[in-house]
């Protein structure tokens, strides 16, 4: 089939329908989207619809030349939806902007399409700013659905890792208060008396190192597992702060 004649047949195709090649293209590449978007009249017609940006792979945004180039994409994603972007938008609100609010609402949009890090963040944000709000940042991490400790590990080091990776590329001037720390008697009265005081083992693939040692797969009741997280977190956060003024 000669170019010409598959022009013709693309043509011929209601627009619908290439907005949803373009749709799947955009989940899998952002190349693909937009080498298949360049490829014709109809398909650069076709390319515009909110559901194609809720959907297109973040995943190639930083190596999108030019700065206007990169706002002007992200903006349409944030504008339409699009979890990763709102992640983005939320994590650089609440410790880049100083707008914790803002960027509460943004996470908060995210999470509720299912994204993994930012039910992550958002929930873990919520435990450290206290009160009410840490029970309900509990409730948010419990939908991740962690069960085998192993399992556990293995996700929240992910969500770690990738959080702190976003974070790493934006100027970050805002912590957290850490998490807030229960007496032994109160422990015992709401259910966190676990047992703390196992001896970190040699070689263990989830022992983590800061200014202190955690074992994640401790036996602990969820409570205790997240104020251990949100202690790595906070530490995350201090070691890639900016001085202020600097």
């Amino acid at each position: 089939m000669t170019n010409t004649t598959a022009n013709t047949v693309i043509q011929s195709l209601p627009e619908e329908m290439l907005s949803e090649i373009l749709r799947h293209a955009a989940s899998n590449s952002l190349y693909d989207f937009v080498n298949l978007k360049l490829s014709c009249k109809a398909f650069f017609g076709a390319s515009n619809y909110n559901y194609i940006f809720e959907n297109i792979s973040m995943e190639q945004y930083l190596t999108l030349g030019g700065c206007k180039s990169q706002r002007v994409f992200f903006n349409l994603c944030k504008d339409a939806g699009n979890p990763e972007a709102l992640y983005w938008e939320g994590m650089r609100h609440c410790f880049s902007l100083w707008q914790t609010d803002s960027g509460l609402r943004y996470l908060k949009k995210a999470v509720e399409k299912g994204h993994v890090e930012a039910i992550y963040s958002y929930g873990i944000i919520l435990i450290c700013l206290g009160g009410e709000l840490r029970k309900q940042g509990l409730q948010v991490l419990s939908s991740l659905n962690l069960t085998a400790s192993i399992k556990r590990s293995f996700k929240i080091a992910s969500c770690r890792s990738k959080t702190q990776k976003l974070l790493s590329l934006m100027w970050v001037f805002f912590s957290l208060p850490g998490p807030r720390e229960y007496s032994f008697n109160e422990a015992k009265v709401v259910g966190l008396n676990c047992e703390h005081d196992i001896p970190p083992r040699e070689h263990d693939p989830w022992l983590i190192r800061t200014n202190i040692e955690i074992v994640e797969n401790l036996p602990c009741c969820d409570s205790c597992f997240w104020d251990r997280e949100a202690t790595l977190f906070c530490t995350m956060l201090e070691e890639i702060k900016y001085p202020e003024g600097a």
